[in-house]
């Protein structure tokens, strides 16, 4: 008899992670690390009752049909593997944390517990075509609040379309979003001077003390810049100092369920971007910088314009056959060269695993081959990391821990 295969719907946004796929590997990577032990029974158990409400989790994506196919001989217990180490895991040198997923091939989300001695750690790794940085963000929560097997303090969502956010606008409010501006682009000739590269990623990690910046934010007293702003005016000061540019935009990628409070625990791409230019001269300061930036964000956090390429993807995806979308979209989509992303504040009071205590959580994002570089921002508790993944190896790899210490440095110097 032929055996009833679960699909599920493909989003238009999962696709487009798939064409970014040419150019990087779509993957975000998460790492816990904990001052104390896990059971695993109760892992299991968590795991278990995540894709039992999450099917997607034991799909793999077709590309051809864009849809999500399950298939009957995957179990919740294929996304879990164990790692005995002896030391406690600080060292990345056979890092887990880089293990890759392939499109169609694996299942979306794996989890690699490490067992210390003393001391275990979980690196979480999902493909990008499941979900963006705060969709990660809730799969970590949810695996928490069912370790701790607590009732979750969320309404579970499984809606991972981009409607929730766009049906809450009128037609009217939808038509200006469309005609909006479009927003300047980056400047492609613009790209780090990368050359060596290796066949597997590299990660970069560096930490910035969170009360470092907000002793930057207070005293300033005519604006508040956010940590946001702080953090990309030392990185596009540091590109123009290092390499002389003058006229840099950078996109920065703004979570769009901030439009529809529903849809803040959704496991989806619901990704759209800000874009922030500066033209420096011979003697642009820090603090002419981070206020420029701040006036540029503010602007376009208080209209919806942001909106406005996903909308079209949206109205694409529902009027056009799937071929005529997939050579529309390879045309116009292009992954920036050198970029940013602030995947925002781990939420220490949902990331709880019964009483084990966390030492520290960071999220890294997708892998990029030279010259391509992603600067990401991550914070838990008082930190904030810094991070990039990275194929550059020797005097590139070089180049790029120089950038991120240059950017810390700066920040540390204020």
């Amino acid at each position: 008899g032929h055996r009833y295969l679960m699909e599920l719907k493909g989003q238009p946004f999962d696709y487009m992670q798939y064409i970014y796929s040419f150019v990087q590997k779509p993957i975000i990577r998460g790492c816990i690390r904990f001052n104390g032990q896990l059971q695993e029974s109760k892992l299991r158990h968590a795991i278990k009752v995540l894709t039992s409400i999450y099917p997607i989790l034991l799909c793999r994506y077709n590309v051809q049909k864009r849809t999500w196919t399950a298939n009957p001989n995957t179990s919740y217990e294929d996304l879990l593997t164990i790692i005995h180490a002896k030391n406690d895991f600080s060292t990345f040198k056979s890092n887990p944390l880089l293990e890759s997923l392939e499109i169609g091939i694996d299942v979306p989300l794996r989890i690699y517990w490490i067992c210390g001695e003393k001391k275990d750690s979980l690196c979480i790794i999902a493909s990008h075509l499941l979900c963006d940085g705060r969709g990660f963000e809730q799969i970590l929560y949810l695996l928490a609040e069912f370790y701790s097997n607590i009732e979750t303090r969320v309404q579970i969502n499984k809606d991972r379309s981009f409607s929730q956010v766009i049906n809450g606008f009128t037609t009217l409010q939808k038509i200006k979003i469309i005609c909006s501006k479009t927003q300047e682009h980056s400047n492609e000739k613009l790209h780090l001077p990368l050359t060596e590269s290796s066949q597997k990623p590299n990660l970069i990690t560096r930490q910035i003390d969170i009360p470092k910046l907000e002793q930057y934010r207070s005293c300033i007293d005519e604006y508040r810049p956010s940590i946001n702003d702080i953090l990309l005016s030392a990185y596009m000061l540091t590109l123009h100092e290092i390499f002389q540019w003058d006229d840099i935009i950078i996109p920065c990628p703004v979570d769009l369920r901030r439009f529809n409070a529903d849809a803040s625990n959704s496991i989806c791409n619901l990704t759209g971007n800000y874009y922030c230019r500066i033209k420096f001269n011979k003697n642009s300061t820090f603090e002419e910088i981070c206020r420029e930036i701040s006036a540029q964000m503010h602007i376009q956090k208080n209209n919806s314009f942001c909106l406005k390429e996903p909308l079209l993807l949206h109205i694409l995806d529902h009027g056009l056959p799937p071929s005529i979308v997939k050579e529309i979209l390879s045309k116009v989509i292009s992954v920036p060269m050198t970029s940013y992303t602030n995947l925002g504040k781990i939420d220490e009071k949902r990331l709880v695993f019964q009483e084990i205590p966390i030492s520290d959580a960071f999220i890294v994002t997708a892998d990029k081959p030279v010259p391509y570089f992603q600067l990401a921002a991550s914070t838990y508790r008082d930190k904030c990391t810094l991070s990039a993944c990275t194929y550059a190896s020797g005097k590139s790899f070089d180049l790029l821990c120089s950038i991120v210490n240059n950017i810390r440095n700066m920040i540390e110097d204020l």
